[in-house]
């Protein structure tokens, strides 16, 4: 499904936010094994968790 939404893509990057603790960090893993990488972390508001800012190509090379 990932695959299928980016395919169609004109932006030269995706970026994502993700909770690093989520699903015991299954969820950042799933997004690192797509070839997202880490750029960095925030906090939207106050009584958030702290999540991951990662981005990738948006059209990988293979």
């Amino acid at each position: 499904m990932h695959g299928d939404l980016m395919k169609h893509r004109v932006e030269p990057h995706t970026t994502l936010m993700v909770n690093p603790t989520a699903g015991d960090g299954k969820a950042m893993r799933l997004y690192e094994g797509w070839g997202y990488q880490e750029i960095g972390v925030v906090q939207p508001s106050p009584e958030s968790p702290w999540l991951v800012r990662m981005a990738r190509s948006t059209h990988r090379v293979s």
